[in-house]
């Protein structure tokens, strides 16, 4: 498990907020139950990767050190389960609900499902064009991709051309965001631009297969981005197995590989920036949001967090 510097202290600040109490899956109670006891569900569109996952857990642990019974559900990618899974958790009478929208772009159903229950809503990752919930905490993506775009400018004294693999489906707004970040380093710096004619997926393999196509394509590649680590580093596989030393990469998320890839100053292939992204931050986050609104705190509706850029300057303190 990764330590992070920055995240200790935060953590620590915080352990003396609450008391441990346990969670569970769906369906499951979990705690030391009493009267006193508050529910929140977590409501996960898909617990597909290591991200997801992550957010999850981070809820769970959080929750559980804060007190609350924490029931979760998974909708398997399934926009309409994800309905059903909040409609009840409503019923179930939860105290809060979190959800884990992952790439919906919007569920005004299921926003509207807890709003007329009178429960409130945490969003996590996911931020919503319906404006119907409590509270957000997540990254901004279109900052993160443009401090990644410059970063990466800076390794380019003499230009060239960049490759920028998107995750998909079109309308993904976060992929947009960090595309358009990035877009507008590029195009300050007078790089040129070539659109990966397949999408990504949001996963190493299908990231590689873009970067292959791509390189089928393209005479030269000088830099490759990525709207998430996982397609970068497929990307930076595809290049290996080509023989292609000369491509720098870049991604977002600071997941563990792309790390260790920053951190591996002896590689030939150059990972070398990404945009932090941690899902153990924004899960946790979100426990401590819905503890203020639950306790009757007024809080900020829309809560970005901090997404440091990341390379082999200070990537040992996210190690």
């Amino acid at each position: 498990m990764r330590i992070k510097k920055w995240v200790a202290i935060a953590a620590a600040s915080l352990l003396a907020l609450g008391t441990m109490a346990g969670c569970g899956d769906s369906g499951s109670t979990g705690g030391d139950g009493g009267d006193a006891t508050l529910t929140i569900g977590m409501a996960n569109l898909s617990l597909g990767g290591d991200y997801f996952e992550g957010m999850d857990k981070a809820v769970k642990a959080r929750g559980a050190e804060l007190g609350f019974t924490v029931v979760s559900s998974n909708a398997d990618g399934d926009a309409n389960k994800l309905l059903t899974d909040v409609e009840n958790l409503v019923a179930q009478g939860v105290d809060g609900i979190i959800i884990s929208g992952a790439w919906l772009n919007d569920f005004p159903e299921a926003l509207a499902a807890a709003s007329d229950a009178n429960i409130p809503v945490v969003l996590v990752d996911r931020l919503t064009s319906t404006k119907n919930y409590t509270a957000w905490i997540g990254p901004e993506n279109e900052r993160m991709g443009k401090e990644v775009g410059e970063y990466l400018v800076s390794q380019l004294p003499n230009g060239g051309t960049a490759v920028i693999i998107r995750g998909g489906p079109e309308d993904n707004t976060i992929g947009i965001a960090r595309t358009a970040g990035v877009t507008a380093a590029f195009t300050a710096a007078g790089i040129t631009i070539e659109l990966a004619t397949d999408f990504g997926g949001w996963n190493a393999q299908d990231g590689k297969t873009a970067m292959e196509n791509m390189m089928a394509k393209l005479p030269q590649i000088d830099v490759v981005f990525c709207e998430n680590d996982d397609m970068c580093l497929g990307a930076k596989t595809a290049a290996a197995d080509a023989g292609k030393t000369n491509i720098i990469f870049g991604g977002i998320d600071g997941s563990a590989s792309a790390l260790a890839a920053i951190a591996d100053a002896a590689s030939e292939y150059k990972y070398v920036a990404t945009g932090y992204n941690d899902p153990n931050v924004i899960g946790t986050k979100g426990v401590d949001v819905m503890k203020q609104i639950l306790d009757g705190e007024t809080v900020a509706q829309d809560q970005p967090i901090d997404s440091p850029l990341i390379t082999a300057a200070n990537v040992a303190d996210f190690i």
